[in-house]
C-alpha cells in the first residue's frame, strides 16, 4: 500500500514544479503591459496579482502604487468604476477595483492609505446602493444577473462581509437559483472565488467537479487559470491541488525573461493574457492552505501608539497626558520615536515647539542669571536634528557662559552653585563643540569631583557654610553623564560604586530610601555602569519590560520613551520559517542526515536536491547537528525539535504529533518542521519507518520545492496524500 501511494505520488509530481523564474517572468510581464490598458478591471487584475506575487519574497511596492494611484484616479464622483475612465459606474467594475484596493492595501505607503481606505468606502457605499431586493444588476436600477452579483460578493467578501451579513446573504440566495450569463467555467471559478471571500462553503461534489475539468476537460487558458485559483482557494493542499498548479505552470509561454498565459496568439496590443495571466499569477502564488499557529508575541514590543498619541496640539510632548509641553519630555520622545517610524508631520511640529522653547528659555536665563533645565533639552533637541546654524551654536554657547554663577559653575543665586545645573552646563558646551581642555570645563570637573565622594545632590551655600544635601540617582547620573566625558574612570570609581549601591528591585529610584525604581533612571545607569565594566543590560531588559507590561510607564511620556529606546536596541529574531528553509536552499550548503533511510533512497534524495537547487547538497554520515545548514530525514522522536524551534510547538505523545494546532497520528503523517542552527537552517523530516517512501517522494517528486510555512504535514487520508501548511 505505502509502495503504492509513493507511486501514486510520483505519477502526480512529474510535471515541473512553479519555479521562482514563473513568478518573476510574469510579473515583469504584467509590469510590461500595465501602459497598455486602461480598462479597470485589467488593471485591477494586475494589482491583484502583484500584491499576491508580493508574498513571494517580490518588492513591487513601487509597481502596485503607481497601478493603485492610476486606479484611484479612475472614481467616479459616485463612488463606481466604469469600464474605462470617465464611462458610467458598473457594479462590475467598481467590485473589480475594490477587490484591488483591498488586496494592495498592505503594501501602500502609510501616507497613501488613507486615500485608498475612502476609495474603498465610497466604492462600497456605491454597491450598497446600487442593490436590488435580490442581487446586482450591471448599472443602478436594473434587473438582476450573476456576474454583477458574483463580483458584488466577492468585493463584499473581500472587506470583512460574511455569508450572514444580509446584502451577502440574500445575493447568495439568488445566486444558488439562478443561472449565469457569463461562460460556464468561468462562472464556477467566480462562484469558488466569491465564496471563499465571505466565508461561504462549496461542496466536495463541486470541487471533485472542478478537478476533473482541470485534468481532463478541454478549458481555455483563461478558465483553467481561475478554476486553480479558485481550488486553490477552496481545496486544502494536496499533491492532486498541487497537480492542477504545475499543470497550469507547464502551458506558461515565455518570450525572451516573460513568462504570460493566454488562449490566444499574442499581439501585444491585446490586453487578454493581462486577465489570464494575472490570474495564473493568483494561482501559483496562493498554492497552500494556511492555518496558523498561536501567534508568538514579540517581547520586545514598542509601545509606540500610546507615546504618539501623548503628543500635544503644539507639537510638544508633557510630562504626562494633558500637561503643557515640556523640553525634556519632548527630546525624550523624539529620541525614542526615531525606533517608531514616526510622521514626518509629527517631527517637524516639535522641532517647530522646540525651537520655540529654546528661544524662549534663553530669554529665562538671561532675566534670571541661571542655567535652565528646559533650555539645556530644547538645545539638545535641535542639536540631534541639525537644526541650529554655526551662529546659533556660538550664542548659545555665549548665553551658557554668560549665566555662570562663578567661574566654572553654574547654579543658583539663593542656594549657591549647583552640580545638576553645572552638569547640564557642562555638557551643552561639549556637545556645542567647546574644548574639554577648556579652563571653564576643567574648572567644573574639579568642582564636582571635590564637593563628593559619592553621590550628588542638591548644594546649599552662604558664606558660612556649604553642605549637600543627601545625594539623589538623577543628580548623580547627570553628572557622571558629563565627566565620563572629562574625567578618568580611577577619578570617578568611588561615585560609580555610590551609583550601584542604589539599586533596588531591578532599577534605579529617584531615592534608595524612597520611591519606586524609574525605567529613565535604570536604563541611564545600565547604559552608564557598562562603561565601568557592571553589565545589568539583562536584568534591565526585564525591568524595562515588566514595567512596560505591568502599566506602571502608562501615560508618563519620559518613561514611555525610555522604554522604547531601550527596547529598540534588541531585535526580535522571528521563528524560522519553511521560507526560510526554501530560500537557502538556492544558497548554503547543505549537508543531508538520513539514518532512517536506506543508502539508495538517500542517495536519490541527494541526486534530486543538487538537480533542483543553486545550493550545494552532501551527503554526510553522522546523526549530529553541527552549526551549519542540514537536511535530517529521521524518524519521530530521534531529535529534539523543540531545541531547534521553540516557536512552532512540537509534541509527540500515545501515537500522535502535534506541530501548532494540527495534532495526527503519526503512522499516517510525514512531517516538516524548520529549524535553527548558529550557522544556518535545519529542515527536519520526520516519519514512521513505514512511511519513508512519502518522505522521499517529497523529494525526488520535485514537491519540495513547494515548502512554506512554519511547517508542513502531509497526511494519508483514504488514498490521499493531503498536505496542510501550518502558520
Amino acid at each position: 500500500m505505502k509502495r503504492l501511494l509513493a507511486l501514486a505520488i510520483m505519477v502526480l509530481m512529474v510535471i515541473p514544479v512553479v519555479s521562482a523564474g514563473t513568478v518573476d517572468g510574469s510579473v515583469r510581464f504584467l509590469k510590461g503591459m500595465a501602459g497598455s490598458t486602461q480598462q479597470t478591471r485589467e488593471i485591477s487584475l494586475m494589482i491583484m496579482a502583484l500584491s499576491t506575487a508580493e508574498n513571494e519574497n517580490l518588492d513591487l511596492s513601487s509597481e502596485v502604487d503607481d497601478l493603485v494611484n492610476r486606479l484611484i484616479g479612475y472614481q467616479n464622483p459616485d463612488g463606481g468604476w466604469g469600464f474605462y475612465p470617465g464611462e458610467v459606474s458598473s457594479v462590475v467594475d467598481t467590485s473589480y477595483a475594490i477587490i484591488a484596493l483591498r488586496r494592495a492595501y498592505p503594501h501602500l505607503p502609510a501616507p497613501e492609505v488613507g486615500a485608498v481606505r475612502s476609495a474603498i468606502e465610497e466604492g462600497i457605499s456605491y454597491l450598497l446602493s446600487a442593490e436590488n431586493e435580490a442581487g446586482w444588476g450591471y448599472v443602478p436600477g436594473t434587473p438582476s444577473y450573476c456576474y454583477p452579483t458574483l463580483m458584488a460578493v466577492w468585493a463584499l467578501g473581500e472587506n470583512r462581509y460574511s455569508y450572514n451579513s444580509r446584502p451577502v446573504r440574500v445575493a447568495l440566495r439568488y445566486l444558488e437559483n439562478t443561472t449565469c450569463e457569463i461562460p460556464d467555467h468561468e462562472a464556477l471559478a467566480l462562484r469558488l472565488i466569491a465564496y471563499h471571500s465571505v466565508g461561504y462553503g462549496v461542496s466536495n461534489e463541486t470541487l471533485e467537479r472542478v478537478r476533473e475539468l482541470l485534468f481532463n476537460g478541454e478549458l481555455s487558458m483563461k478558465e483553467r487559470a481561475m478554476l486553480t485559483y479558485g481550488l486553490l482557494l477552496n481545496d486544502p493542499m494536496d499533491f492532486e491541488t498541487a497537480k492542477a498548479v504545475m499543470m497550469l505552470e507547464s502551458y506558461a509561454q515565455r518570450s525572451g525573461n516573460l513568462v504570460y498565459w493566454t488562449s490566444e496568439p499574442v499581439f501585444f496590443s491585446s490586453t487578454e493574457p493581462i486577465a489570464t495571466t494575472a490570474y495564473a499569477l493568483m494561482a501559483i502564488s496562493t498554492n497552500v492552505e494556511i492555518r496558523p499557529v498561536e501567534e508568538v508575541k514579540n517581547p520586545y514590543e514598542l509601545p509606540c501608539d500610546e507615546l504618539k498619541n501623548l503628543q500635544n496640539p503644539d507639537g510638544g510632548w508633557g510630562l504626562k497626558p494633558n500637561d503643557p509641553s515640556s523640553e525634556k519630555a519632548t527630546y525624550y520622545a523624539l529620541l525614542s520615536l526615531e525606533a517608531c517610524y514616526p510622521e514626518k508631520g509629527s517631527v517637524e511640529k516639535a522641532l517647530s515647539w522646540a525651537r520655540e522653547a529654546f528661544e524662549r528659555d534663553a530669554e529665562w536665563m538671561r532675566e534670571n542669571h541661571r542655567m535652565s533645565v528646559g533650555y539645556y533639552y530644547a538645545l539638545k533637541t535641535l542639536l540631534k536634528y541639525d537644526n541650529l546654524t554655526p551662529e546659533e551654536m556660538k550664542e548659545a554657547e555665549d548665553l551658557i557662559r554668560e549665566v555662570q554663577l562663578y567661574h566654572g559653575l553654574w547654579g543658583s543665586r539663593i542656594f549657591g552653585p549647583q552640580p545638576y545645573d553645572t552638569a547640564l552646563a557642562v555638557d551643552a558646551l561639549l556637545d556645542l563643540g567647546v574644548s574639554p581642555e577648556d579652563p571653564l570645563v576643567q574648572r567644573a570637573r574639579d568642582w564636582l569631583l571635590g564637593v563628593s565622594d559619592g553621590g550628588w545632590g542638591t548644594m546649599i551655600t552662604n558664606h558660612y557654610y556649604s553642605y549637600m544635601l543627601e545625594p539623589d540617582v538623577l543628580t548623580t547620573l547627570t553628572v557622571l553623564e558629563v565627566l565620563g566625558r572629562i574625567a578618568t574612570a580611577e577619578e570617578l570609581k568611588p561615585h560609580i560604586e555610590w551609583l550601584v549601591g542604589q539599586r533596588v528591585d531591578g532599577g534605579w529610584p529617584y531615592m534608595k530610601t524612597m520611591g519606586e525604581p524609574r525605567v529613565e533612571l535604570t536604563v541611564r545607569a545600565t547604559d552608564l555602569l557598562l562603561n565601568y565594566g557592571y553589565d545589568y543590560t539583562n536584568e534591565t531588559l526585564k525591568f524595562v519590560m515588566d514595567a512596560r507590561d505591568g502599566g506602571s510607564i502608562k501615560g508618563k511620556t519620559i518613561e514611555l520613551a525610555s522604554a522604547i529606546e531601550y527596547l529598540s536596541r534588541y531585535r526580535f529574531v522571528p521563528p524560522v520559517t519553511l521560507y526560510d528553509v526554501r530560500t537557502l536552499l538556492d544558497v548554503k550548503m547543505f549537508r543531508v542526515i538520513g539514518p532512517g533511510m536506506d543508502n539508495e533512497s538517500l542517495e536519490e534524495v541527494v541526486e534530486a536536491l543538487n538537480n533542483l537547487f543553486s545550493g550545494g547538497f552532501v551527503r554526510v554520515n553522522i546523526t549530529s547537528i553541527g552549526e551549519d545548514s542540514y537536511i535530517v530525514m529521521a524518524n519521530f522522536g530521534e531529535y529534539d525539535v523543540g531545541a531547534y524551534n521553540p516557536y512552532v510547538g512540537f509534541h509527540l505523545e500515545n501515537g500522535t504529533v502535534t506541530v501548532g494546532n494540527v495534532t495526527v497520528p503519526t503512522n499516517e503523517s510525514v512531517i516538516l518542521v524548520p529549524g535553527k542552527t548558529a550557522g544556518g537552517v535545519v529542515l527536519f523530516v520526520l516519519y514512521e519507518p513505514e512511511n519513508v517512501e512519502i518522505a522521499r517522494e517529497i523529494f525526488t517528486s520535485s514537491f519540495i520545492r513547494y515548502i512554506r510555512g512554519n511547517a508542513m504535514v502531509f497526511r494519508i487520508e483514504r488514498g490521499r496524500v493531503k498536505v496542510t501548511t501550518v502558520g
